[in-house]
């Protein structure tokens, strides 16, 4: 991946990146109006990612050149920890809601502040940064590796802590089964392979990186990947 000298990089900046089997190659021009280094580049861009036919997105997330981008809960660390940024520098990673709550505090008040509501942290509708307050009731971030465990086991109990459960399992895992019962939910997530990975923003898709694994990708359906073979995985290195 190569981006534009941007001094923070956001999704926009990134001119050609590759995620599984996707690139993105980010000129706009024809490749009749591209000169001979951006025709040789786009040459190039082909001839590489077709070497990737097997391999899978790690993450289902939105455009960022489709609307607001999700901002990272490492923004708004960065701002905090860096003694050399400014505070009102939040403003740009932060929604309204949490710029009040930080309203008045000092660096080393911010801090505390980040360390107990940081990792519940979430892109809101415009992709700055809220706090899910159900997630800090519910006491376990979307990220967390017990997230899951927990969340399905609370759709065995009754009241509030089982409908805030059955919340945070359609909004941080919208191709799961809904409206599901607890045993739709385990079945759903023992499908998922140990290397699943979590995207921090609006929206989770569990994909596999184990290669030689059957395993269900939302898009595509039932897969099953090839193992490389060693001199595969040293050219790709």
């Amino acid at each position: 991946m190569f981006a534009g000298g941007y001094n923070v990089k956001h999704p926009k900046a990134a001119a050609w990146w590759r995620q599984g089997n996707l690139l993105h190659f980010g000129f706009e021009q024809s490749p009749a109006e591209l000169n001979e280094a951006g025709q040789g580049m786009l040459l190039n861009s082909i001839a590489y990612i077709v070497q990737f036919t097997e391999d899978l997105p790690i993450a289902n997330t939105p455009s960022g050149f489709a609307g607001p981008y999700p901002r990272s809960r490492t923004s708004v660390s960065n701002v905090i920890n860096n003694a050399s940024r400014k505070l009102d520098d939040l403003q740009y990673y932060a929604a309204p809601s949490v710029m009040s709550a930080l309203k008045g505090k000092d660096r080393p008040a911010c801090k505390e502040w980040f360390e107990q509501n940081g990792k519940f942290l979430r892109p809101g509708a415009e992709g700055t940064l809220v706090v899910d307050e159900e997630a800090k009731a519910f006491g376990v971030s979307y990220d967390s590796p017990v997230f899951f465990d927990k969340a399905i086991a609370a759709l065995n109990e009754s009241g509030d802590n089982k409908a805030r459960a059955r919340r945070l399992l359609v909004r941080y895992a919208p191709d799961g089964p809904r409206s599901g019962s607890a045993k739709d939910w385990e079945a759903w997530w023992k499908e998922k392979p140990p290397l699943s990975l979590f995207q921090p923003g609006r929206r989770i898709s569990l994909v596999s990186r184990c290669p030689g694994e059957e395993t269900r990708h939302p898009q595509l359906g039932i897969i099953r990947t090839r193992p490389r073979r060693p001199q595969e995985m040293r050219r790709r290195q």
